[in-house]
């Protein structure tokens, strides 16, 4: 932990610091791996200290392949890829759920795990967020995981779309995979 305190920002630290807390709290709700869920928590935004340039640097010279409407947006979705590879290579983390917790907790992705799903949904609703509906979701989450990541991911595209700003496409796949699957489920009932 001191390594990464050392290379965040004071006010990122503490909204990882946030998160993780967040996410411990919402993994004993949901019996998820409290392990799993600590480091993927912990180390989601390792790589948020480094410029655009040198998230695209990093992935160049280890041949990872940024989609361009990644490289597009910028760090805001670019850092978690990174951290993916740098909570492996600085933090030795080897486990493929915790690091695609890491890499997918600002987009999502199809077919999310317990673990993804939490890291996911506790850095949009950690207690230093302020923004309009944040105590919905904060009350949402412990109730509905599911629910609260849709809402989240609902959120984020009126945000985004309110600004007319770019939408990576994994996003609108994470939010129909969701809804796909409640459908399914409210079928079967």
């Amino acid at each position: 932990m001191a390594k990464l305190k050392s290379i965040l920002p004071e006010k990122r630290f503490r909204h990882t610091l946030g998160v993780t807390d967040t996410a411990l709290k919402l993994a004993r709700i949901y019996s998820a791996d409290k392990e799993r869920v600590f480091l993927a928590s912990l180390l989601h935004d390792c790589a948020k200290h480094m410029t655009d340039e040198e998230m695209i640097e990093f992935l160049n010279k280890r041949n990872i392949e940024a989609a361009p409407v990644m490289k597009a947006i910028g760090g805001n979705v670019l850092h978690a890829l990174v951290a993916r590879y740098l909570a492996q290579e600085e933090y030795g983390i080897e486990d493929p759920e915790i690091l695609s917790a890491i890499e997918c907790h600002t987009l999502g992705k199809v077919g999310m795990t317990l673990t993804e799903k939490i890291v996911f949904i506790s850095d949009y609703i950690e207690p230093g967020r302020k923004f309009e509906g944040v105590e919905v979701l904060q009350k949402l989450a412990p109730k509905n995981l599911d629910e609260a990541v849709v809402a989240a991911i609902r959120s984020t595209l009126m945000y985004l779309l309110s600004e007319n700003r770019l939408i990576h496409p994994r996003l609108l796949e994470t939010r129909n995979d969701f809804l796909i699957k409640k459908a399914s489920e409210e079928k079967e009932m």
